[in-house]
């Protein structure tokens, strides 16, 4: 089994993938070079610009496979990110760690990254701006535009902007 799983990282196999959905990815990325500077099997239809910015924690199989199944994602990774273990995405999430300025759009500014935590759960379509930690737990909801952190954890976000619709391990209530 531990031979298996080592072939399996050695090829950016990520568990339960599936090979057809692997072998397209790795010929558009590896092959045709699409973003084949990313060190994770990525989804065909993705793009992840400055992946050298991308730190995914403890290499976890469950986020590596939410990149490489879920597609048409825009990840940006130039002011860095770092996606805590257990987190999933659907497709089209945006994630945009680098802004540019309002005056001059050529100017980049720095911005303090994204640091999105553990076990957390981007619907379809959302974007996570620069500069937001979100907690540990965090559900955001589909098209929600995450413009502020929400380091709280264990709650759901959504809205344009994103704000708390509940609290709280079982999030079934609604916050008022």
């Amino acid at each position: 089994m531990a031979d298996r799983r080592r072939l399996q990282r050695l090829i950016g196999y990520a568990p339960g993938t599936g090979l057809a959905v692997w072998a397209i990815n790795v010929l558009v990325q590896r092959i045709l070079r699409l973003d084949a500077e990313c060190p994770y099997n990525k989804h065909f239809t993705s793009r992840v610009m400055h992946a050298r910015g991308l730190s995914i924690e403890d290499e976890c199989d469950k986020v590596r496979r939410s990149l490489a199944v879920s597609g048409g994602c825009y990840i940006n990774a130039a002011d860095g990110l770092s996606i805590g273990r257990g987190t999933i995405w659907a497709p089209n999430v945006a994630i945009v760690s680098q802004d540019h300025g309002r005056n001059d759009l050529d100017h980049v500014p720095p911005t303090a990254g994204i640091r999105i935590g553990r076990d957390c759960w981007l619907g379809f379509g959302c974007v996570i701006m620069p500069g937001i930690t979100l907690g540990d737990r965090t559900i955001v909801g589909a098209n929600a535009v995450v413009t502020r952190s929400f380091p709280e954890g264990d709650q759901v976000i959504a809205g344009v902007p994103a704000r708390v619709l509940a609290r709280g391990r079982g999030r079934h209530e609604l916050a008022g």
